[in-house]
């Protein structure tokens, strides 16, 4: 079941998160443009195979944002064990809000649905790797504006 909640008075729109249980063409028509805006061109076809796997594996979760019943962003996460020492960790893999929907306060909703997600899971930290392109400039401000520490 989705959790609901508003994004903080942005225009008042209905928004629910979800955890990504089945796939069908319909997720699949919706994620294909959020593939396309994290830079990532696969096809309808490849996209249901890794849908399938993600849906399929324990450790991994999709986690869908829904504005008025459209895939507006998804956080890939996976649930990781530490080396060092005992306990998880969640990693964020993939991170996207729709272009048109950005700077609307989104990304912070998602964000913050992520680490409630990381948290239920038994993870207390939580990290994320992000390209060290220019294009990723506005990516790295929004994630040090949420607490995050850039590390090398």
């Amino acid at each position: 079941m989705g959790r609901s909640f508003t994004n903080g008075g942005h225009d008042n729109m209905p928004l629910y998160s979800k955890v990504l249980k089945e796939n069908n063409l319909s997720t699949i028509n919706d994620m294909l443009p959020l593939y396309k805006d994290l830079g990532y061109l696969v096809s309808r076809e490849n996209l249901k195979t890794i849908l399938d796997r993600i849906i399929e594996h324990e450790d991994y979760t999709l986690l869908l944002l829904f504005k008025d019943n459209e895939i507006v962003g998804f956080s890939g996460l996976c649930r990781m064990m530490f080396y060092e020492k005992e306990g998880y960790y969640m990693r964020v893999l993939a991170f996207v809000i729709k272009s048109e929907y950005r700077n609307q306060g989104l990304g912070k909703v998602l964000l913050k649905k992520s680490e409630e997600l990381a948290k239920e899971k038994d993870c207390h930290v939580i990290t994320l790797n992000s390209g060290d392109r220019e294009e990723r400039d506005i990516a790295h401000k929004f994630y040090l504006k949420s607490g995050y520490k850039r590390k090398t």
